[in-house]
């Protein structure tokens, strides 16, 4: 492949995307190598660090008129044990999308083969990217030409119906995004008890009144402080998004697992939310035990940036919420042999804590 090879064309919405094409035939059907990369990026990046697309046609069943122009992002790695089920999902729904992005990794358990087999069968386009959610997430997103984004990750199910309200609901509120509780499976008492907190169920009493309707940005502000390291959107697989607005806000890739939660807080100033109160999507717990890394004060950090956004007294009250909890850590950290509640002043911060949560939750009311 030769420089000349390289060409640059204006993308979609105005901006600057630099490719590199190369057509070819392979059991008749056409070869993409693509990348998509901001200005900054050098041809020679592009050259080592192409995504391979391979764009098949869609199955002959699916509607050249379908209902929305959905683009289906389907992560693939290292989850061949789920994979067959969520096949099954996908091919449901699969005649009223667009297109499907499956966007694969190299995985040790041949996730990666049997998501090129599933292509075959039900079309879409291929992209191999780097390892990482997120960052297969952005590279599915860059790639995408319809109106919408939904993501399907592996083993979280929705049904053509489910695609058929949050499109709607987003079509009649000119909304960015729309985020619903989703059905948590298996149903057992142990994952009810794990996902109580999510803000979607958390706060259940406070959306209510937005039902099909757009949450007033300072309440989704304020839900996603309350909520901590927890998004407010609760699983993505149970949301959709505007393309035209999370192409132009990749979600970040160095906030651990909370990539998504970190989404929300960088860009709930300036992106509106509409809520669906219907349980559309199915969210799988696969391991209620797993040990989550969270660093706290990229939370804190967040919280205080987000706060600025908000009336005078709701931000006084969030930075004494975030120097609170601050105490309470640094007792839990001090000492293994002497525990955070043998020190009165430990309990004195996390009773103020408790109280200004319970202050800035009125408010929402």
């Amino acid at each position: 492949m030769k420089a000349a090879d390289i060409v640059d064309r204006p993308a979609v919405g105005g901006q600057s995307q630099s490719c590199q094409h190369l057509f070819g035939r392979q059991h008749g059907r056409e070869l993409l190598l693509c990348a998509f990369l901001s200005n900054a990026m050098s041809k020679e990046w592009l050259l080592a660090n192409h995504y391979i697309i391979q764009t098949l046609p869609m199955t002959r069943k699916q509607s050249l008129s379908a209902l929305f122009s959905i683009s289906a992002v389907v992560p693939v790695y290292q989850c061949a044990e789920r994979f067959s089920r969520h096949l099954d999902a996908l091919e449901a729904f699969s005649r009223k999308v667009r297109e499907l992005i499956w966007v694969i990794t190299h995985s040790e358990d041949g996730s990666h083969r049997l998501a090129f087999e599933a292509a075959n069968r039900l079309g879409g386009k291929v992209i191999e990217a780097p390892r990482g959610l997120y960052q297969a997430w952005n590279t599915g997103i860059a790639a995408a030409e319809g109106d919408f984004i939904y993501m399907s990750t592996i083993g979280d199910t929705i049904g053509e119906v489910g695609l058929t309200r949050l499109a709607g609901i987003l079509e009649t509120t000119k909304a960015d995004l729309v985020i619903s509780p989703p059905e948590i499976y298996p149903a057992t008492y142990q994952h009810r008890s794990v996902t109580a907190h999510w803000p979607l169920f958390r706060f259940s009493d406070v959306l209510a009144p937005y039902a099909l309707r757009r949450i007033p940005r300072p309440h989704a502000m304020l839900m996603q402080i309350l909520a901590g390291a927890s998004s407010l959107a609760g699983s993505c697989a149970s949301c959709l998004f505007r393309t035209s607005v999370v192409r132009n806000r990749p979600f970040p890739t160095d906030y651990h697992h909370y990539g998504d939660t970190a989404w929300m807080y960088l860009n709930l100033p300036g992106v509106d939310l509409a809520y669906c109160p219907e349980k559309v999507a199915r969210f799988w717990i696969h391991d209620p035990k797993i040990h989550r890394v969270v660093d706290k004060k990229q939370i804190y950090s967040l919280s205080t940036e987000l706060s600025a956004h908000l009336p005078g007294e709701e931000q006084e009250l969030v930075r004494r919420l975030v120097d609170s909890s601050i105490y309470i850590d640094a007792y839990r950290g001090q000492s293994p042999f002497c525990p955070w509640w043998l020190f009165p002043d430990a309990w004195r911060s996390r009773w103020i804590r408790d109280q200004i949560q319970a202050q800035l939750t009125r408010k929402l009311f």
